[in-house]
């Protein structure tokens, strides 16, 4: 955690607070009803420019105070760290979250660059970007609703790149809430049926790790029946 979730600052986050929780969690073998022992750190921290206070969870509960800007950032909005979202994506919107809110119009230009990627990753890269998301939207099979969303975005990235009007940081806010939901509906969710499918097809008796109840890993030595270093 480089830079504040809020101000975007670079000049510094202070470890503030450590609690140790403990929870439930269980195998990703659906025939295995076993519950096993849990234990997590939760980290506070605090934005020495803008003084904001950031919630993160060490949910497998391995890392020391020091090392509180590892753990999984809760609050505000993580950025889009799903391993099923491609590199190139990921990288370039944590770019452009750094200046969303120094700069609406770069910002906007840097998303709509992200859709750019998107349509190149699915090999759609001739013609203009309307053309390639209606591309996209066939090829994805995308709902009308999620289709506008994609173009409202390109039409706002379209507005900036012009210098029109300056872009309101609303409208910003508003480009980044429908690239989630872009995002969600292309990647996230067939990763999550993916995954569905998956442990609904373990084999019964296969020894596996166990997981939080929202699906999270915990590798935590002698937690759980198996386990070897």
């Amino acid at each position: 955690m480089k830079y504040c979730p809020y101000c975007n600052s670079d000049k510094g986050i202070e470890f503030r607070y450590l609690s140790v929780y403990e929870d439930e969690c269980y195998s990703m073998n659906l025939n295995d009803h076993f519950i096993y022992e849990h234990k997590g750190h939760m980290f506070v921290s605090e934005c020495t420019a803008c003084g904001r206070l950031i919630l993160a969870d060490d949910y497998g509960g391995q890392l020391p105070p020091e090392l509180f800007d590892k753990a999984e950032v809760l609050y505000p909005n993580a950025l889009l760290s799903s391993e099923s979202i491609p590199h190139e994506v990921r990288v370039t919107y944590e770019c452009a979250k750094r200046i969303q809110n120094l700069n609406s119009e770069a910002f906007s230009m840097s998303v709509r660059k992200c859709i750019e990627i998107i349509c190149k990753l699915h090999g759609i890269e001739k013609g203009s970007l309307a053309n390639k998301l209606k591309k996209l939207c066939e090829q994805q099979s995308l709902p009308s609703l999620i289709a506008e969303t994609a173009d409202s975005i390109r039409l706002i990235g379209n507005q900036a790149a012009h210098d029109i009007e300056n872009i309101h940081p609303i409208n910003a806010q508003q480009i980044d809430d429908f690239f989630r939901i872009l995002v969600e509906y292309i990647y996230i969710l067939p990763n999550k049926l993916k995954w569905f499918k998956h442990i609904n097809n373990i084999p019964e008796g296969k020894e596996t790790p166990p997981i939080t109840k929202d699906g999270r890993w915990t590798m935590q030595k002698g937690k759980y029946r198996g386990w070897e270093p």
